[in-house]
């Protein structure tokens, strides 16, 4: 019996991690990728990008802390920063494709123009690719056991009909246009939105123009990269144990940790949801450009006039020399027919956000496609293991009713809980769905395993950072040295910055004895919880249920 072969579309996060995994499944793949390198996303070009593929702006670092954003079998190094320019990511990757061989498997400069249902795909279940050479023109087609869609959702920029905007006089662009200040340097300049694109470019800006003017439809908790103690903030923020906590009862906490470095209504920032309702804009720098007077933050447009704008309050403003919108992004797969993927409006028919709900047999799995609430890339290579296991025989999807029926309740979740928006039909809670992808191929951590036999990683798994080895503590995949790369996550997180040795300080040790304290007292307080737990259900069944 020969080889089955999978057909993956883009080397990006999300292709690469596609990639790596069909290799261990043995499945042969072929990676299609129209530019010049792998990176996706993370290939910066200096030139302007066209509509159809991805871009960055020069200045642009990751939002997430590198022991967060790592695969999980493969930390970034630790001489690397903690909060990374693009340039340090892209030579991640670079070590990634290089430590698992992938290049081989990857065909630049291949532009994947149609994915068909091959003939007896009822059958077999195959796909028909027909990819472009762009350097020949040449076409081919070839005939695929799966398929892969790692194009990603941050290529096609979302350009709303403003109104006025038309009859603007001055220059308009959008985010995905934006390369660096140069050109923009003593302009009146009007950002329109406050995701983390939009911030970065109206930091940056605010040091080289007139005056930068932010309009924001519904206002943002507004967080720094450095959290408690200068943590990285997601250390902090996504552990297992504060997952655990109500949301209704850590509101007041959150709200009071959000305001604790300024006033969000003071500084004009404070949104109209809730905390829970939509995603904070990670910014180390706005508070204090508007502190400094170089940027203010505005309501909605109203409508736009020749040379200003209208604002929804009844405000105005007059000489806006340069409109850059940062309106977000939309997807699409022009490859595919559009009966393989549901679609209603920005809501696509996938179970749990990969598999189209449409489609029998599964052999196309989508990844990617998912905003979360946390870093990007253990979602995407938690995706690819359960795709890849699905394709191999090694895990099975529920019927066809029971995935439509999850969907239909995840979009009505979706509609209650988040603001309207397009990005929100996207959205995922990090340590929650990397769980529940996790139970179908069996890598979900065991904590009462780690709290009877080894109580110093039960506490890292649950008391800190959910780092992505956790998820290769056990099942399918398991590697060896995870245990290892959860326990130097602290020494690898400081080590770049030990470039000057500081004596002892005698608030140190106090502090230290604070925390050793706490950590002893969430000890007892588990301990007393799971001792409850035995009793009240027997310790015998309590062994075999587990």
């Amino acid at each position: 019996m020969s080889q089955k072969t999978c057909c993956v579309i883009g080397a990006g996060v999300a292709g690469l991690a596609a990639t790596k995994h069909c290799l261990e499944e043995g499945i042969i793949p072929v990676c299609y990728e129209k530019d010049i390198d792998i990176g996706g996303l993370w290939l910066y070009h200096n030139e302007k990008s066209k509509d159809t593929d991805p871009s960055l702006y020069n200045s642009c670092s990751i939002n997430t802390s590198k022991e967060m954003t790592c695969f999980s079998d493969f930390p970034i190094p630790r001489d690397f920063p903690n909060f990374m320019h693009h340039t340090h990511f892209r030579r991640y990757l670079d070590l990634y494709t290089e430590n698992f061989q992938l290049r081989k498997y990857i065909k630049l400069q291949t532009k994947v123009e149609k994915v068909e249902k091959a003939e007896n795909f009822e059958e077999t279940g195959q796909w028909v690719v027909t990819v472009q050479d762009l350097r020949t023109n040449k076409q081919t087609k070839t005939k695929f056991d799966f398929v892969m869609v790692c194009n990603g959702h941050l290529t096609e920029p979302l350009r709303p009909e403003l109104p006025g905007l038309r009859d603007f006089k001055g220059k308009v662009i959008h985010t995905h246009d934006y390369k660096d200040f140069r050109g923009f340097e003593g302009k009146n300049i009007l950002v329109v939105g406050m995701g983390n694109s939009a911030a970065d470019v109206a930091c940056e800006l605010s040091r080289h123009a007139k005056h930068v003017y932010v309009s924001t439809r519904r206002g943002a908790y507004c967080i720094q990269r450095a959290g408690e103690r200068g943590q990285p903030f997601d250390h902090v923020a996504i552990t297992r144990f504060r997952q655990c906590l109500p949301h209704h009862l850590m509101r007041p906490y959150h709200f009071y940790k959000l305001n604790f470095r300024y006033d969000h209504k003071k500084y004009g920032l404070a949104p109209k949801h809730n905390f829970e309702s939509a995603a904070v804009t990670i910014s180390d720098d706005l508070p204090n450009r508007v502190l400094l007077g170089s940027m203010s933050i505005h309501e909605d447009v109203d409508r736009f006039t020749e040379n200003g704008v209208k604002f929804e309050d009844g405000s105005q403003l007059e000489d806006i020399d340069v409109v850059i919108l940062g309106t977000g992004y939309t997807y699409s797969f022009p490859f595919l027919d559009e009966s393989v993927i549901k679609r209603e409006g920005h809501f696509s028919y996938l179970y749990k956000l990969v598999w189209p709900t449409e489609l029998h047999p599964s052999t196309l799995a989508v990844i990617g496609l998912v905003q979360p609430f946390g870093p990007l890339p253990p979602i995407l290579e938690i995706q690819s293991r359960w795709a890849t296991q699905v394709f191999a025989g090694h895990s099975k999807l529920p019927p066809q009713q029971t995935m439509l029926n999850a969907v239909e309740k995840w979009r009505e979740f979706v509609k209650k809980k988040y603001v309207d928006s397009p990005r929100y039909s996207l959205q995922i809670y990090f340590i929650q769905y990397i769980d529940e992808v996790s139970k179908f191929i069996g890598c979900r951590p065991n904590f009462w395993k780690y709290f009877f036999t080894d109580p110093k990683l039960f506490y890292r798994v649950v008391f800190c950072a959910a780092t992505p080895p956790q998820w290769r503590l056990e099942g399918h995949g398991r590697w060896k040295d995870a245990r290892a790369a959860i326990e130097g996550v602290e020494e690898r997180t400081w080590y770049p910055m030990k470039t000057r040795k500081c004596g002892e300080h005698e608030a140190d040790g106090l502090y230290d004895g604070w925390v050793a304290l706490f950590k002893k007292l969430c000890v007892v307080v588990v301990a007393f919880l799971v001792m409850r737990f035995l009793l009240s259900n027997g310790y015998h069944t309590f062994l075999v249920k587990n």
